[in-house]
């Protein structure tokens, strides 16, 4: 009788173990490949803070954050990132939100909806993951926050939103030419990738690119150029991880983000695209700085722009195969 009770028990505790959650399975798999790929493009990238806030239709969870925030109960360990789980009610925060933030103070948190509600497919929203966790690693680098307080772009702004509603001039007529200029010599750049013509085309890049930040003045290139080092790389970073990944739909959506880019490069429109310009134009910088052979990552953890890097990744360009990302 013992005997049969201990199995009449043991099978209740399993009826009774909650279903595994396949949404933090997958925040888990990605979690994963931050630590190996994302790990050898960008030390420390691996180690760096992860928590996250998962939006979802009646609730919010929140995994691997350094501190609970007020108004947040317990939900146990989450059996898939090995991380304490925390949730609230659902609060203001948009479901199709993805955005990495110090929501609850630093560190920042990833705060991102399913993807049913983001309308991606699993691949992109785990790129979109690898994406603002570069964000995070960001800031956590040496004095990130004091660094970027130096550049004197945020006025009387003290909430970090200047860096979305900077009022760069994005449809000035002159801006708007020599920005098409310069993205399609980009474009002409990295469509000559492993072949002989890349060192004078990235040249012919860079003073177009001069002559861009010329035309947008000071203050405004500071900014434009801060969006490329902070966004367009991000973005690189995600296809670069994805094309290293062993998941063959992570890999096809990639090359798929990639061809994107290089599109919207050979037809650039700053006046409708705005600051997202900068993702195209910064990730196709670092796709340049790859081709060159070039040592940039080395250098990016200290600067806020990537003007100095691809002046000298042009000057210095040794040409290889095209790589990944």
């Amino acid at each position: 009788m013992a005997f049969l009770l201990a199995h009449l028990f043991a099978a209740l505790a399993v009826q009774a173990a909650p279903a595994p959650d396949p949404l933090t399975a997958e925040l888990a798999a990605a979690q994963a490949v931050a630590r190996t790929e994302g790990e050898r493009l960008w030390p420390g990238y691996g180690a760096a803070p992860f928590g996250m806030l998962l939006v979802r239709d009646n609730r919010e969870l929140l995994l691997c954050h350094p501190s609970v925030p007020a108004g947040f109960s317990p939900a146990g360990m989450d059996a898939a990132t090995g991380c304490h789980g925390f949730t609230r009610p659902r609060s203001s925060l948009a479901s199709n939100l993805r955005a990495a933030m110090p929501i609850f103070g630093p560190p920042s948190t990833i705060v991102i909806g399913t993807p049913e509600a983001t309308g991606l497919s699993p691949a992109r929203w785990r790129a979109t993951i690898w994406h603002e966790h570069f964000h995070q690693w960001q800031s956590a680098l040496p004095d990130f926050y004091p660094r970027v307080e130096a550049l004197g772009l945020a006025g009387d702004d003290r909430t970090g939103m200047w860096m979305l509603n900077f009022p760069f001039p994005y449809q000035r007529a002159d801006i708007v030419q020599a920005h098409g200029h310069a993205a399609r010599a980009l474009a002409a750049a990295l469509a000559a990738r492993g072949g002989g013509s890349l060192v004078p085309l990235a040249r012919r890049y860079v003073a177009l690119r001069r002559a861009l930040a010329q035309a947008a003045g000071d203050r405004n290139w500071t900014y434009f150029d801060f969006q490329l080092w902070q966004e367009g790389v991000a973005r690189w970073t995600e296809i670069a991880i994805a094309r290293a990944a062993s998941d063959q739909a992570g890999r096809d959506d990639a090359a798929a983000r990639e061809q994107e880019i290089l599109t919207g490069l050979a037809a650039p429109d700053l006046a409708r695209e705005g600051r997202l310009a900068a993702y195209a134009l910064g990730a196709g910088e670092a796709m340049l700085m790859e081709a060159c052979n070039f040592e940039w990552r080395i250098r990016y953890r200290t600067a806020l722009g990537l003007g100095a890097l691809i002046e000298d990744a042009a000057r210095e360009c040794r040409p290889q195969a095209p790589a990944a990302g």
